[in-house]
Formats: C-alpha cells, structure tokens, sequence
C-alpha cells in the first residue's frame, strides 16, 4: 500500500525522481538524452589528489565526529543530563567567582594603544589637578525665541531655589572645595544668575522691569570680577551698537557639585525633581519657557535603562525561537510530530550561552555593555546546525537502527557543520585582534560560545533525537510523552507519513525544492539570476560608496531619554557646543622665559586651527604676565610671584584648579581650556581631521621632538571616541581582508575540491559589497555598533555558500543532477535556518536605542543576501561552471550496503541500505 510521488520533470530534461518516504533517496537523476554511462568520472590528476590528501585530512575528524556521537547515542540520557548540570554550574562558578562588569565607556570605546588613554590616565592618576566636579546643567530656551526678560530670569532663579531647597543641598556641598568669601565650602553656581550673586532676594531687589534685567545682563564683568564667558552663559546673544544685549534664545545655569557619595545622592534627587519640574512646565499652556537637564551621571543612568528596557527582549527572542522550532518539527501525527525535540535544540543554544558566559566569569573577561546583544546573535545563527542535522537525519532510510542513522547523518553532514562552526568562530575570533576593547570583549564572548553551540549540537541535539526516536518506536505522543498512543486510536496512515522523522516541512519542503530546482535551471531563468544579481552588486556597491561614518552618543539612549532632549536644545540653541579640550603643560620649567614663550606659542597654534573659533577666556599665563606687570612685582622669585598672583580672589577662583604647585611652590602642570566650537559633531570627518590637527600642532612643538610621553598635549574626554573613528575604517579594511583570506583558506581545506576556493572567494566579496549596500539603504551609518556587525559577517556571510559547496561536491552525477541533489537534501536546512537567524534578531527592531536597531538591519540584510546568494545565484553559477567530478567522501568504515554510482564508485555520502544491526 505504499504510496510514490513522482515529479516528471521530462520539460526541463530530467527523468523521473522517486521521493517515496520508504525510500526517501531520489532515483539516479539521468537526464533525458544521455545515459549513466556518459556521466562524468571520478577526478583524476591534480583533482584526485587533492581529493585524496582531503579526504586523508577529513577522516580523523570524521572519525571523532562519529566517536563522539555513538557515545552519545548509547548514553542519550546521561549527556542530557551531564550538559544541562554542567552549563549550569559553570554560570554558578562564573558569577559568584570572578564576573565583573566593564561600563567604562570612556576606555570601551578607545583604542588601547592611544595616546588619548595614556593621557586621560595621566590626569586621572598623576597630574595632581582636582578631580572634576560634578555638573548638574541647567539650560532653558523657548524653541528659539528671545527670552531676554524680567519674567524669563524669575523662573530660572525659582528652578534653582527649587535645586537648593532639596533635603540634602547643604550636606552635599559641605564636601565641595570651592570656597566663598565667607570662608565657607559651598556648592559653586555659574551662568546667568551670577549678575545677581546667585541670589534670588538680590535679583528681586535690584529688577523690577525688563530693561533692568537686560542691562545687567548686559555687563561684560560679574560683580565680583569675574569676566564674563558670553557664550557659555547666553544662546547665540546679540547686542546693538552701545553693547547691550537685544537677543539671546537660551540661559545655562551649572551647579557644580562635589565627585562624592553625597553629591551623587543629591544628584539623583535633584534630576527626579527637575524632571517633575520640567514635566509640569511642558504642560503648563501658559508657560513658554522650556526646561531642560542632564548631570554628571545621567547618561550612565539613561545608558543603564536602555539596557534594562531592552532586557525583556531576551526571554521574548527564546519563545520566538521555541514557538518557531516547535512549529518546523511539528506535525498532525500525534506520534510523529517532533515539536518537543525543536525545543531541544533551542535549549541546546541556550545552554551554550551558558557555557560560554560562565567560563569567561571564571575568566575574570568582564562584562560590558555591548556583550548583551550577543544572545540575540547567538540565537540567530545558533540553530542553524540543528536544522542541517535533523534534515540529514530525516533522510536516513527509517527501517536501520537509530545508531545506524546517526552515522550516517555525521558521514553526510558532520564536515558540513564543522567547516561552518570553524568559520563562525573564526569571524568573531578574526574580531580579537581589534583594539577596541569593546569590539575584543564582545567577539571574546562569541568566540567560545559558537565552539560551545557546535559541540552541544553534537552531543546534547543528537541526544535529544536519540530520545525521541525512542518515544516514536514506543508510539508515545509528542510533548506529552508519558501518554501512549494506541494504534487503534490513530487514523490509518500511509507509509510514506508514517516514516517521516523530520519536521512536518521536510517532504513539502522536499518537493517545493524539487520544483524549484526545475525552474531555477532554465536557461531562461538563469539568464534573468546572472543579469539580476549582477545589477544588485553595481547598485549596492554605488549605495555603499555613500557610507559614511556618523555616531551619535545619543543614540545609544533610549528614545524618550531627557539627555537626547537636552543636548540636541543645546546645538539647536547655542552656538557653543560641548567639545572643551584643555592644553596641557607638564615636564617642563615653566618659571623659565623662553618656556612660557612654548606655551603661549602652542596655545596660539591651537587657537589657529579652523576647529577654534577664538582665543581662550582664561588663561592663567596671560593674566599672571599682566597682574606681575601692573603690580610691579619683577624683583620677586617666579614662585612668590605665583604665590601673590594666587592670593587674589578672582585669580583664585579662576586658575587654582589649572595650576598644580609641589610642596616647594613650583608648577609641575598646568592647562588652559579652549573651545572646539567650529568642529561638526555630526560629521565624523571633521572630528577625525580635527583630532589629527591638534596632534600635529603638540607633535611639532619643540618640547615634544623625540618624545613619546608629549610634554605639551591637549585632552579631552570626546577624543577618545575620535580615535576610534581615526581607527575603525582601517581596522575594519584590515578585518575584512583578513576574513575572506580566512574563509577562503577554510573552503580550501573542507571543500574537497581546489574550486570551492574559486566559488567562495566572489562570492563573499559579492555579499559583503551587497551587504554595505543594503546597510546604507536602511539609514545605517559607519558607526562603533556598525563596525561590529561587519566584522562578523564574514564568517556568517560564508556559512550559506560552504553549506551549499559542501552537498553539491558530495552528490553524483553531472553539474545539473549535482544541483538538483544539492537542493533537495540542503536547500530547506539552509532556508530554514536563515528564517530562524532572522527570527533571532527579530526582537531587537523593538529595541529603545539605535544599537540594536543597526545590528537588527545588518542581520536583516545578511540573512536576504545570504539566502538569496546560497540558494538563486550559486546553484545557478555551478550549474555552469561547476566540476562535474564524482567526489568520494571520507569513510569512517567500509559500507555494508553502498549503492554504485554511473561511474562504479561507492557513494557513501548517502547510503542506501536495507537494514543494519547496531546497538542503539
């Protein structure tokens, strides 16, 4: 009663194909006009010796693929159980030993041999300046309307009463090192409201009308002394003739508090009630004045909640990919379905996971920010393997022991998935050599973590299909496997069902690519593949010349995050924006003439580099050669002349923190601060040209000829993030060129055949062209999230093209039987698998940062090319231009029963064998 579907497929020149489930092997696919004779022969000169020192090379490793399987199929239990305690424990040991967490993103993000790290540590650690306070900034616009005025200058007073009247204020700033005129430590308050002394009850007294409040503000001089810095008090001001103020758009206000645990308690305080506040204010109709705030720890703490908003993702992107696994194994037999067994192969990714956190815990390798888009990764291209098994597996002939059948599944795919774990691996091993430390940590992550996945499939997996054979052969129902099904209760099935050990998909699957290899291999179609890919690379490769580097601090922060609102008011409102280096003076005599003249001379450099707007406000040297002057004060020594230029209030307040004096009186360091106000901060370009420009300037200076630790230097925190724009094209060229080196050298070695080498080598430039394209035409930009998508996309570009070279090398016959052969037994495992990557990164479109949003788009975009790559445009090139050699695979033993191929050689890739004895 066995039921044969036959496909004719005479149209396109082929002869009949059997798929009966019984016999699940297609027939010698003949075509019409020729006969088994004329089919190509084995290889012979340098092919077949080639062949023949690869296939010596892929016996050993086939030998322990099977080694290690067998044991698993006699011991199924026990290895479900040994992973799933081991994976566990070693997450356990990792947390409670060495786990640590890395949220430095001043270092995560710099390369660690950069100037800009050793002198950020310099003035951490040995410069002997104060550490910086911390600011809580206060800026208040009106959407660009002029908010000069009595009533505007009340509310900014009112917030910052408001500011002073939280509980702990006066704790806080007990701790800070500014001093007032009284004596007493307090908190120091600069912007608009110090034309009144920061007074509120001052303000009130002395303004009683607009044009009070203009003309004080109008002064170039605080009432203390203090000159006043226009550009950092005032949005874009404006002043007529006579020097009053006609215009300004916004006011900043800072209070500088303390870098201690109370100023970091008052802080969080104060930014809940500013943001009430600012809440209250957006809606108030009557209210035109805009609040915005930001504090020394909001981007950690808005960076912070991106992360826990995004974590929910995970457990979502598990049932996801449960959901989807248990639907591929599923089917209406109660018996046959085999849903429970695809959620073993998602549970083996998540043990994976496990193992691989948890060894690097016990590493002490931290943890850092970007580590946690590595699940959503791993999910993605995880199961991938699974698929290519259980395909495999699907195909063995039903009747032959479970051992039997598992042999045979490692002899035709354990090559296959071991060449795609190697170049997986190797991509995001390839990505250690980078000198981001952000990019080494993530792909140090990766790294064992795919070796973990590819090991865990074959023990774990295999287990899990060496157990639900078992419950099949025992007519158990799926999931609910304690509940016998009697034969009776079920409805009569053909064989050709009831022998089905796959997914419910498999023989839809089976026949779909059975049509879809008659079409694909039109000389028709094939014309309309070549012509179209070939337009899809000239396009992609004009879309990804329009690359450019562009990041945004912000975009790593969720979208309603006030610290996106408050810098992006600060570049529509000001025309100061936030990139305020400070030149460094170290190492040097600066009590010497000719000195003091290096530095005024590299100051005046750096003020004329197209970056710098204007000379510096403040600059110690350039007060203390005036104040001696006026003072008359030259018959002093330097350090009494420094001594009495510091006992003044105003020069005190303005320069103790820039100069920094030993026990002896002498300056050991000193800075002044500039302002970067013509560098585009979102143009990556301008920033790298700046940062190479500043470096110029200190490298020429006469101090710093022959010295790697520069005496004079300029530092700020942002030029960190430009050396990795100045580093990242050229470690990513370099990464790239690496990788398809890498991948080429991996088809040589597993494909077994020299020409795999031909095919994978264009065809992975093709897909990486295709790829930047693609990137660009979503709207993602060369940035630091960017940068890590492609650098793991080589190794899991290729995985689509070995997958596919791999099946056509080992199937018989001429290039258009090879394809045919290739498709059916391959081509729904790839596809398959390709929906699942995508399903994997699925979640992270529902991300609240632009993070995850790139690394979703760069998956999307390597799974459409990948799958449309492996599956249209390679089986079309190799029905062409493919070796037509008969490839004998490696042998673990001599066949019991083989089939003989046309030219007489045993096909041992798929066997055909009626019946095996095989302990199971």
């Amino acid at each position: 009663n066995r039921k044969t579907s036959k496909n004719k497929m005479t149209d396109s020149g082929l002869a009949e194909v059997d798929i009966s489930k019984g016999d699940n092997q297609p027939k010698e696919i003949v075509p019409n006009d020729e006969t088994p004779n004329e089919a190509p022969g084995t290889p012979s000169g340098f092919s077949a010796k080639w062949t023949k020192a690869l296939n010596m090379l892929h016996a050993p490793i086939l030998n322990a693929l099977q080694a290690l399987t067998q044991t698993v199929v006699k011991n199924p239990k026990r290895t479900v159980y040994g992973i799933s305690f081991f994976s566990i424990v070693l997450l356990v040991i990792g947390l409670f030993t060495n786990f640590s967490v890395d949220v430095d993103e001043d270092k995560l993000w710099t390369p660690s041999n950069s100037k800009a790290i050793s002198h950020m540590d310099w003035i951490d650690d040995h410069s002997g300046f104060p550490e910086a306070t911390h600011d809580l900034l206060l800026f208040f616009h009106s959407n660009g309307e002029n908010v000069l005025g009595q009533e505007e200058v009340q509310k900014v007073f009112d917030v910052l009463d408001a500011v002073r009247g939280v509980n702990n204020y006066n704790e806080a700033c007990s701790e800070s090192d500014y001093v007032n005129s009284d004596g007493d430590n307090v908190c120091e308050i600069e912007g608009v409201v110090q034309f009144w002394g920061s007074d509120a009850s001052v303000f009130e007294d002395q303004v009683s009308s607009d044009e009070q409040a203009i003309a004080a503000m109008s002064e170039t001089v605080y009432p203390d002394g203090t000159p006043v810095s226009e550009n950092s008090v005032f949005g874009k001001p404006q002043r007529d003739d006579d020097g009053t103020l006609t215009s300004v758009v916004s006011y900043t206000v800072t209070v500088k508090l303390p870098p201690t645990d109370a100023g970091e308690s008052f802080e969080d305080d104060a930014l809940d009630l500013l943001l009430d506040l600012r809440d209250d204010w957006a809606a108030d109709k009557d209210n035109s004045l805009v609040l915005e705030v930001t504090a020394e720890g909001s981007f950690g703490d808005e960076f912070e909640r991106a992360i826990l908003s995004d974590i929910p993702l995970i457990p979502i992107v598990f049932i996801i990919m449960s959901i989807f696994c248990a639907a591929v194994f599923f089917k209406r037999d109660k018996v046959q379905s085999r849903s429970l067994l695809g959620f073993g192969a998602v549970l083996a990714v998540v043990q994976s996971l496990l193992s691989g956190f948890g060894f690097l815990f016990i590493c002490g390798v931290p943890f850092t920010s970007m580590t946690q888009i590595l699940p959503f990764v791993i999910f993605g291209i995880g199961l991938d393997d699974a698929f290519i098994i259980s395909g495999a597996y699907s195909r063995t002939d039903p009747k032959t022991e479970i051992a039997e059948r598992i042999r045979e599944t490692i002899q035709e795919v354990g090559l296959s998935i071991t060449s795609t774990s190697v170049t997986s691996a190797l991509a995001f091993g390839l990505g250690c050599i980078s000198s981001i430390p952000a990019v080494f940590w993530l792909c140090l992550y990766a790294f064992p973590t795919i070796i973990f996945i590819y090991i865990y499939q074959l023990t774990f997996f295999v287990a899990c299909i060496v157990l639900d054979e078992r419950r099949i052969q025992q007519n158990k129902r799926d999931c609910c496997f304690c509940i016998t099904v009697e034969t009776s209760d079920e409805p009569e099935e053909d064989e050709d069902n009831n022998n089905n050990n796959a997914s419910a998909s498999a023989p839809m699957m089976d026949r779909m690519m059975l049509s879809y290899a008659e079409f694909l291999l039109k000389p028709v179609t094939k014309v309309f593949v070549i012509l179209a890919f070939t337009v899809l690379v000239v396009v992609c490769a004009l879309s990804a010349s329009q690359l450019e580097q562009r990041f945004e601090f912000t975009d790593v922060m969720p979208d309603d995050s006030y610290v996106t609102d408050f810098f992006d008011a600060i570049d529509e409102y000001t025309i100061r924006n936030s990139i305020a280096p400070y030149a460094y003076f170290r190492y040097v005599d600066q009590s010497q003439e000719n000195m003091q003249q290096q530095m005024e001379t590299y100051v005046d450099e750096l003020v004329a580099l197209a970056a710098v707007e204007e000379p510096p406000e403040d600059f110690w040297l350039w007060d203390f050669r005036t104040y001696i002057s006026d003072e008359g004060l030259g018959e002093l020594t330097f350090n009494q002349q420094v001594e009495r230029f510091l006992s003044e209030p105003v020069y005190f307040d303005l320069y103790n923190g820039d100069i920094v004096r030993n026990e002896d009186g002498d300056i050991t360091a000193s800075r002044v601060q500039l302002y970067f106000d013509n560098v585009d901060v979102e143009d990556v370009n301008d920033q790298i040209d700046t940062l190479d420009d500043q470096r110029a300037v200190s490298k020429r200076q006469p101090v710093n000829q022959g010295e790697s630790d520069w005496r004079f230097f300029s530092y700020d925190g942002i030029y960190n993030i430009w050396e990795f724009y100045a580093v990242s094209v050229e470690e990513l060229i370099f990464t790239t060129i690496i990788g398809v080196v890498a991948v080429t050298g991996v088809a040589l070695v597993f494909v077994p055949h020299f020409s795999g080498a031909l095919f994978v080598l264009p065809m992975i430039c093709l897909l990486y062209v295709d790829l930047l394209g693609v990137m660009n035409w979503g709207g993602v930009d060369v940035n630091a999230v960017s940068y890590i998508a492609l650098v793991m996309s080589i190794g899991l570009l290729v995985d689509f093209v070995m997958h596919v070279l791999l099946r056509y090398y080992e199937c018989p016959g001429n290039r258009r039987e090879k394809v045919v052969e290739m498709l059916r037994t391959m081509g729904s495992s790839i596809l398959i698998g390709g929906v699942s990557t995508f399903l994997g990164t699925l979640p992270l479109a529902f991300s609240t940062s632009t993070i995850f949003y790139t690394i979703f788009i760069a998956f999307v975009g390597l799974v459409t090319l990948g799958i449309g790559h492996g599956l249209i445009l390679l089986p079309v090139l190799l029905s062409l231009f493919g070796p037509e050699d008969q490839i004998v695979a490696p042998s673990t033993e001599a066949p019991a029963v083989g089939d003989k191929e046309m030219d007489g050689t045993t096909r041992t890739s798929v066997p055909q064998k009626e019946s095996v004895s095989s302990s199971s």
